[in-house]
């Protein structure tokens, strides 16, 4: 008799036990799997960073337009100038008549189709103005793209639906990546058994045996490290996301999700924007042979890159053509057509704009007061803004290029100088330009909004506003005592102002108070209109920080930021409105749908009169007094503004608006050493160099009806004054 086997019942026991374990761990694996598909895929949550756009420019008959500028403005867009436009992004020239095909573009007022527009420029306006195919939508070009909100995001990608995609480029794939795609449940046995049959008879590795679900799921989300444990996890989440999903859902995320290139720092992402990157084209207008070249590039972007590595993109289009016939997908017609095509991809755009840093930074705040981190990450927002390309470039150059003029050309003045600017539209407040670095495209310290500094005279101007706004008592002949004089405060210290140039006139108007910048004569007015009224002005003008009712308040010594003081000036540019001054227009969903418009909003504040008398005093600073260097400059502009110094040389300041921009220049040095220029020397120059490169109207100050002029036996000349409050030896010219 046998004896008896003692440990197979053990090893039978253990065997089961492996297995319930085995059975537990991999039913636990599903459930997980399926929750972590859930969470992220059923949300669609990939990472697709609010777009900045720029303002659309508009090509309407009467718009001021010069040829230059419009030639400018389709370069930066990136558009192509031939013989005949046949596509969208291409443009046709006739010296000052142009035939542009718009490209398409989902504006917050709706989706605006392509087509071929014809724009003539007369004499530096848009003479006409019409669409070819007789639409009488208006005419604009599509907006240029700026940056994403989060430029630390290292994935670039254009959320499109299935129904927008082209049907050659789902049958391109299928046929190319997974022809079993639409039979199997994850994964494909026939398929990995003939990728293994093609790669032995190449011997070289030519076809993978992945299906599409398992691309998407190793994408979405796993690594791509080579272990079998990937691999296995990789297979259980395709079944499992087949199972959750259908073909058509999992197909989306798939041309949402595949990596097709790289665009410096960062991966581009799903065939829409793989269609604007190589093609400059919406994917709904791809033709045959640019759908070949995208699917060619999902079996390696960097091996078939069509930009560096032309024949091999080639040699792989063609075999995507080649499949595509083999399977009845197209013609012989068709295939031979798209055969004769070149690769046509179209070369990087090479903006002379920075990626706007300043301006994003401003964005970004305002943004943040009204989206969360989840919806600017991950909602495909598109954000409008006020912002035009043609004056944020000039006012970049303008800014480094004299920066760089004055550091080289005197030598006192600190290397390290920097500087920043702030540009509106003069009447409607909408924000032009941001620049916060004399480098335009660094994205550190943002000294427009947050370089918080003395403004020297450049505050003297709300003095004589208040001042004028008490017509009984004061007008611009109004005669105020430039004398030194000591004021002792509480706590024993003393305040003795001082002019420039350490002397006194005695006794002057207040228009050549103004004029020269004296500070005595300034300090005075102040107190004799109380510094507490200057100070309620700005509150009301839109200033929001705590400001003190310090007597050397009236001589700038309170700190502002560029922006600051800009929308402080906006009220004596704009005649007295209170206007907010937006940067950003719309933000429209991914959908079309419009979520937020930011309009214009006016409130009158100052009476017109008063702003006129207070604009005439700013325009003899420039044409006598202490900015008279601009008028030599540009003597037919009749711009009017204000320069701003402070103790020391610290701080250079020049704020001034033209017929149809109001821009703040500040000029300095961050850790607060003298800088060594005056407003005149420094900040007013770049000003300069910015306004003689957009503007090219003379600004012209309308006499309200409130204002009559008149002269006297001391004084010739005829001088504005409110109606009503005429002082005694006057008597009203005629006009």
């Amino acid at each position: 008799m046998g004896k008896k086997n003692t440990k197979w019942p053990a090893i039978k026991q253990f065997i089961i036990r492996l297995s319930i374990i085995g059975s537990l761990f991999f039913i636990g694996l599903i459930i997980y799997s399926d929750a972590e598909i859930q969470t992220k895929f059923a949300t669609n949550r990939w990472l697709v960073p609010a777009k900045v756009y720029a303002r659309s420019k508009n090509l309407l008959e009467g718009e001021r337009t010069q040829v230059e500028d419009l030639l400018w403005e389709l370069r930066q867009l990136n558009y192509r100038k031939v013989i005949k436009a046949t596509q969208p992004g291409e443009f046709e020239q006739y010296q000052s008549e142009f035939i542009i095909f718009v490209r398409s573009f989902p504006f917050s007022e709706g989706f605006i189709a392509s087509r071929k527009i014809r724009v003539v420029i007369k004499n530096g306006i848009i003479s006409e103005s019409r669409i070819i195919d007789g639409s009488n939508e208006p005419a604009r070009l599509d907006p240029l793209f700026i940056d994403r909100i989060n430029p630390l995001v290292s994935e670039d990608r254009e959320l499109v639906k299935l129904d927008k995609v082209p049907p050659l480029l789902v049958d391109a794939l299928i046929l190319s990546e997974d022809r079993s795609f639409f039979e199997h449940m994850g994964i494909s046995f026939k398929g990995i058994g003939r990728a293994l049959s093609q790669n032995l008879s190449e011997g070289r590795v030519t076809q993978g045996g992945s299906t599409l679900t398992q691309q998407l799921v190793k994408n979405y989300f796993l690594t791509n490290e080579r272990t079998l444990w990937r691999k296995f996890r990789e297979a259980i989440m395709a079944v499992t996301l087949e199972a959750r999903y259908s073909k058509d859902e999992i197909l989306q995320a798939y041309l949402n999700e595949v990596y097709l290139g790289q665009d410096g720092a960062r991966a581009i992402h799903g065939f829409a924007k793989a269609s604007r990157f190589y093609f400059d084209r919406d994917i709904s207008q791809l033709n045959l042979s640019q759908i070949a070249t995208l699917v060619a590039l999902v079996r390696g972007p960097s091996f078939y890159d069509p930009r560096r590595h032309q024949q091999r993109a080639l040699e792989r289009r063609n075999l995507i053509l080649n499949q595509m016939l083999e399977f009845k997908a197209i013609t012989e017609q068709q295939m031979q057509l798209a055969l004769q095509r070149s690769l046509q991809v179209v070369p990087k755009s090479q903006s002379k704009v920075s990626r706007m840093p300043a301006a994003i930074g401003m964005v970004r705040r305002q943004l943040k007061q009204h989206y969360s981190l989840e919806q600017l990450q991950h909602h495909d927002l598109s954000v409008f803004t006020t912002i035009d390309p043609r004056i944020q470039f000039s006012a970049e150059q303008a800014l480094k290029e004299r920066i760089s003029w004055l550091t080289n050309n005197y030598p006192s003045v600190p290397k390290n100088l920097q500087g920043a600017t702030v540009v509106s539209d003069r009447l409607r407040g909408d924000v032009l330009a941001v620049v916060g670095d004399r480098d335009p495209g660094y994205a550190g310290f943002n000294r427009a909004i947050d370089a918080y500094r003395q403004t020297g005279s450049a505050i003297k101007p709300f003095v004589y506003l208040t001042a004028l706004q008490r017509a009984s008592k004061f007008s611009l002949v109004t005669k105020v005592e430039d004398k030194p004089f000591t004021l002792t405060a509480t706590d024993g210290s003393e305040w003795t102002p001082q002019n420039y140039d350490k002397e006194f006139q005695g006794e002057v108007t207040l228009a050549e108070a103004m004029t020269h910048s004296y500070n005595l004569s300034t300090a005075r007015l102040a107190l004799d209109v109380g510094i507490e009224n200057v100070i309620d002005n700005l509150y009301e003008f839109g200033f929001s920080r705590k400001l003190y009712a310090f007597p050397s308040f009236a001589l700038g010594a309170q700190e502002m930021s560029p922006w600051e003081l800009l929308k402080l000036y906006q009220v004596i540019s704009s005649n007295g409105l209170k206007v907010e001054s937006n940067i950003i227009s719309s933000v429209i969903h991914a959908d079309g749908k419009t979520l937020d418009r930011y309009p214009s909003t006016a409130e009158q504040v100052v009476s017109p009169e008063v702003i006129y008398l207070t604009s005439q005093l700013l325009r003899k600073v420039v044409q006598e007094g202490t900015a008279s260097s601009l008028n030599n400059r540009m003597p037919n502009y009749q711009v009017v503004g204000k320069t701003g110094t402070t103790d020391g040389l610290k701080d250079s300041w020049f704020v001034g608006f033209s017929a149809r921009y109001l821009a703040v220049v500040w000029v300095g040095v961050d850790n607060n050493e003298p800088a060594l220029l005056t407003g005149a020397s420094g900040a007013m120059r770049v000003w300069g160099d910015l306004i003689l490169s957009i503007e090219n109207e003379a600004l012209e100050l309308r006499r309200p009806k409130g204002i009559v002029t008149a002269s006297s036996g001391w004084f010739a000349d005829c001088v504005p004054f409110i109606a009503g409050y005429l002082p005694e030896s006057f008597s009203e010219c005629d006009e």
